[in-house]
């Protein structure tokens, strides 16, 4: 077991049970910002495809003290966007139904001062982005994600 900044999160197999496949434990670096956010109980949307991408990220910004919707789909994500008062969107680059970038364009029409942070696999940020406020791997890890969300996110208290 691998402790963060003396805190360790665990993930229960039921936590991660994807398809009726069970996963094994979660370890979350430095957890700390999990518990001091200035920014709690502010409303994103996450969009990926890969449904275990979407529980652990709903698992962090929820621990982070976001309130968190999720989209397996494009959009299932544009449907949630228009009928939720979303702050902010992450976004997976690559889906099955459209790009990420594609997204970001419709959902600018409808709401422009929403930031969107796109998050891909890959490690160089890829074209088409110019609808979106900000890319980041998945390889970065939790740490910057938080830092990102709280660069993006307008600073005021939602309440």
């Amino acid at each position: 077991m691998r402790k963060a900044s003396g805190f360790v999160a665990r993930l229960t197999e039921q936590d991660l049970d994807v398809g009726g496949h069970r996963g094994g434990r979660i370890l979350l670096s430095d957890y700390k910002h999990m518990t001091s956010s200035p920014s709690l109980h502010r409303l994103i949307l996450c969009i990926d495809d890969a449904e275990i991408a979407l529980r652990v990220r709903k698992l962090l910004l929820t621990g982070a003290g976001y309130r968190v919707l999720t989209a397996p789909s494009g959009e299932e994500g544009l449907e949630a966007f228009k009928q939720n008062p979303v702050e902010l969107v992450i976004a997976d680059h690559f889906l099955s139904d459209k790009t990420g970038a594609e997204i970001a364009k419709e959902m600018k029409e409808f709401k422009p001062e929403v930031p969107i942070l796109i998050v891909s696999a890959a490690s160089e940020e890829p074209d088409g982005l110019e609808f979106t406020d900000g890319f980041l791997s998945k390889g970065e890890g939790p740490d910057a994600l938080l830092e990102s969300i709280a660069r993006l996110l307008p600073q005021h208290n939602a309440g």
